[in-house]
């Protein structure tokens, strides 16, 4: 009895309705790269090898196989370093590892030392800084307002209001932190509205802050 090259059709258009029918996409890519793979015997063994739907069933195939791959990079675990863990812990636990990564990769990190400014009065705002370790004062002439401490951003009232700053800011301790410039952190946030609203959160959570301390100070 002769082998029917048509059971290799039907195997490949199963494998497409299982395909169809997963809801994770990285399932639907393995099995529609099996499908394309498993339908190329079918055009090869025709009397006359159909080449164009050959080459094209590679094609798919390909793509498939190489978003399989990407997505299969994606979900690997991510294993954050220390200071990235703080970053994490301190200000977006609400997120994902290779979101925190995601997030840093458009900041860069900064260590300043004691005297030095990060918001001067007058001088517009260009930047945002989250502290990881250190201290900065905040001044408004001679008189001290207040400090900064490891989980606070400083800037963030004033890229709030969008106005010039009355206040200073200088480094009263030794300071980690993590820098961002303002407009590729909005054009990031706007485009990723998961990590806006763990940001806008803790924006949140930093003012709040602040203003408690300040009316304790009254």
């Amino acid at each position: 009895m002769a082998f029917n090259p048509n059971y290799f059709i039907h195997a490949g258009n199963v494998l497409l309705l299982i395909a169809y029918s997963v809801r994770d996409i990285l399932w639907l890519r393995l099995f529609a790269v099996a499908a394309a793979l498993i339908t190329i015997p079918y055009f090869v063994l025709q009397p006359t090898p159909l080449w164009e739907a050959i080459i094209w069933s590679a094609v798919f195939g390909t793509i498939n196989l190489v978003q399989s791959l990407l997505l299969i990079r994606e979900r690997r675990p991510v294993k954050l370093s220390d200071e990235e863990e703080e970053v994490r812990r301190l200000a977006l636990p609400a997120l994902s590892p290779r979101k925190v990564l995601q997030v840093l990769s458009i900041g860069s990190w900064i260590t300043a030392e004691v005297g030095e400014r990060f918001i001067e009065a007058g001088k517009h705002v260009e930047a945002a800084w989250l502290i990881i370790r250190g201290k900065v004062r905040v001044t408004q002439g001679e008189r001290l307002l207040g400090e900064l401490v490891p989980g606070e951003i400083v800037g963030s009232a004033l890229l709030l209001a969008g106005v010039p700053p009355v206040i200073d800011a200088s480094v009263a301790e030794p300071v980690r932190a993590v820098r961002w410039e303002v407009g590729t952190l909005q054009s990031y946030l706007a485009s990723n509205p998961d990590v806006r609203i763990a940001v806008q959160q803790h924006l949140a959570r930093d003012l709040a802050g602040k203003l408690q301390r300040a009316q304790q100070s009254l």
